[in-house]
């Protein structure tokens, strides 16, 4: 079963090392410390599937957060791809690079489906998908919010 397969981290890049995301990376995250703990709850609890914290090699410093995460969407259970990356970081291929590692990374573990899902008009993340090669699958309402669903298989 798809549960029962493992992602090893960390997952090194050209740039980036991903590595199970830690309290202190909240302040070169720019997210709250009540966030990152819930996605540490989440890798602790979901057998290491959460976002993760993409290191950038160079300086040490995390510069987005990047992982798959099991969903419930439209009453099925999908490992969905994310990616944020921190504002202070943005426009450097951090997002196309993470998501790249972790897609092939899931697929080298034996996971056969992922799914993403975006805003409709977020026009950076549709890009990325698309040259992931992940499939317009429709669109789904996901915690109260429309958003442009794709799904990739291996």
């Amino acid at each position: 079963m798809a549960e029962d397969l493992r992602i090893e981290l960390p997952i090194e890049t050209e740039r980036l090392v991903i590595r199970p995301l830690e309290v202190e990376d909240t302040g070169d995250l720019g997210e709250s410390e009540e966030w990152i703990r819930e996605k540490i709850a989440r890798f602790e609890r979901d057998g290491g599937m959460s976002l993760w914290a993409a290191v950038e090699r160079r300086s040490g410093r995390a510069v987005a957060l990047a992982g798959l995460q099991w969903e419930q969407i439209d009453g099925r259970r999908e490992l969905d791809l994310g990616c944020v990356v921190a504002a202070d970081a943005r426009l450097r291929g951090y997002a196309t690079e993470a998501s790249d590692a972790v897609v092939r990374a899931a697929f080298a573990a034996g996971f056969e489906r992922l799914t993403a899902m975006t805003k409709p008009d977020n026009a950076a993340a549709l890009h990325i998908l698309e040259k992931l090669e992940f499939a317009p699958s429709g669109e789904t309402i996901f915690e109260g919010h429309r958003y442009a669903f794709f799904v990739r298989r291996r």
